[in-house]
């Protein structure tokens, strides 16, 4: 370019390529030229794929923001998922970790998702390509539709994510299931479906995972303080989640881990509780209603988690119990 001359803008993209993921090469896009797929506001998360959105050098905080600890997808792993979709064949769908974000199942911390999971079902070969995890899958593998996306359903999620994930983590990724209520994902519903997969890899893990999942657990830190009391001796809560009533009938709380025969009621506190004040001020006169009523109530925090011989102690002196 001449010194001095001005730059040109890239083209318009055609209408239909404006708001979401195109593919581009081969069987890619009409009206797109090659000079054009090269232009700075298309990001290009994939080879042969790409967006109009941020520019390329912007990908990492775009696509692969990826931590998880609530559960819920986050913005970055949508648009990775929805980024890869238009290479996606018909027997073809997200899976494992992918699959488990956008069910908003309850992922591991400690797992980012920069990459990809898609398995292809049936005979045909895995796709292979930077930045995908290729799996293959039975043809009547169960599928479903998340966000738009084709995707293993949450239950078979669960199941082939026991090559990869500790034991805890099914546990916890379990308790999620059997928290949402539906048929298929209860303790005996996940038993059914692994009765069926017997040479799954992993499948001694999900076996010894099914017998520690519970219902009632509302998060994942409230499955491994219940892990953590158990597996120290201390006897099973009697209820996860349980309703606190006061002298009227009337629910007033609902428990994370309630011992309802010694009255002792543990919750874990997450940063909201902290954070929030309104949430504070709420939790404040929630417990001091149910303490009036003759609970002793255990707040749980991560300093607290943190020390376990202490926190045990804690427990164990206010259920009287000895083993």
């Amino acid at each position: 370019m001449r010194q001095g001359a001005m730059m040109r803008s890239p083209s318009d993209l055609p209408p239909e390529l404006r708001s979401g993921a195109f593919a581009v090469g081969a069987h890619g896009a009409e009206g797109v030229t090659r000079r054009r797929a090269r232009a700075a506001d298309l990001a290009v998360p994939f080879r042969g794929v790409r967006v109009p959105q941020p520019p390329s050098r912007e990908r990492s905080s775009a696509y692969e923001r990826a931590s998880n600890p609530s559960g819920q997808p986050t913005r970055g792993q949508i648009a990775l998922a929805r980024a890869f979709a238009p290479l996606l064949e018909p027997d073809q769908a997200f899976s494992h970790l992918t699959a488990a974000h956008l069910h908003g199942m309850r992922t591991p911390e400690r797992r980012p998702s920069s990459m990809v999971h898609v398995t292809t079902f049936g005979g045909r070969r895995p796709i292979r390509r930077v930045g995908v995890c290729a799996h293959r899958g039975a043809a009547d593998c169960p599928r479903t539709v998340r966000h738009g996306l084709p995707v293993l359903d949450p239950v078979e999620t669960w199941l082939h994510l026991a090559g990869s994930l500790a034991l805890d983590e099914l546990i916890v990724m379990g308790d999620g299931l059997a928290r949402s209520g539906t048929s298929g994902t209860t303790v005996s519903g996940l038993g059914a479906a692994l009765d069926t997969h017997r040479r799954l890899v992993g499948a001694p893990r999900l076996r010894e995972a099914l017998g520690w999942i519970r219902t009632g657990s509302d998060s994942a830190r409230e499955t491994m303080l219940r892990l953590l009391l158990v597996r120290a001796g201390l006897p099973e809560p009697d209820e996860l989640g349980g309703e606190i009533r006061n002298e009227y009938g009337v629910v007033i709380a609902h428990g994370d881990l309630v011992w309802r025969r010694a009255r002792v009621i543990v919750e874990y506190e997450g940063d909201q509780h902290r954070t929030d004040r309104r949430q504070f001020a709420i939790d404040i006169d929630r417990i001091g209603e149910i303490q009036s009523l003759g609970w002793t109530v255990i707040r749980v925090d991560a300093a607290l988690f943190a020390r376990p011989a202490v926190l045990v102690s804690r427990i164990r002196a206010a259920l009287g119990y000895s083993p």
